[in-house]
């Protein structure tokens, strides 16, 4: 069945940009695991890479979820699926790690709350991963829907 999926990750990922007007080589790595796949794009024009991701990933993101659709309905099973380009999202993640661990130092510090901004639920997850083992502080989520952003407070968990 993975390579099924594969096969239409990577034809549905090709028809799509097609139709934005983006050529790229589109490479998909299945796990045979737990299921999650990694779609590769890679833009033929180093000048598409920006398009391709959109501001803040969101165009990453959008293609994202029309594939984790298109799979669901033509298989009938949900597979998670990650859509990366340019190494963008391997780059984010270290980022909001490196600023995670400096808001836990800041919270600890000044023995106030850092908040985050707004952030997509994948990058908010990545944030308390990054977290919850540090001693000291927790992390909460608040607000709804797009306003939905991390705090990190100071002390320890409530477990």
């Amino acid at each position: 069945m993975a390579t099924k999926i594969d096969t239409f990750l990577r034809e549905q990922t090709g028809a799509i940009l097609a139709k934005m007007e983006l050529p790229a080589e589109v490479a998909v790595e299945g796990s045979k695991d737990d299921g999650h796949y990694l779609v590769e794009v890679s833009p033929e024009s180093g000048d598409d890479l920006p398009l391709l991701i959109g501001y803040h990933g969101q165009t990453l993101n959008s293609l994202q979820v029309i594939l984790g659709l298109l799979t669901f309905r033509e298989f009938g099973e949900f597979s998670p699926i990650l859509v990366e380009a340019g190494g963008y999202r391997k780059e984010r993640e270290e980022e909001l790690r490196r600023r995670a661990l400096e808001a836990a130092d800041k919270a600890r510090f000044l023995l106030k709350e850092v908040s985050f901004p707004a952030m997509s639920p994948f990058e908010r997850r990545i944030v308390h991963l990054a977290l919850a083992e540090e001693k000291g502080v927790r992390t909460e989520s608040r607000g709804e829907g797009r306003e939905r952003h991390v705090v990190v407070v100071p002390g320890e968990s409530e477990k």
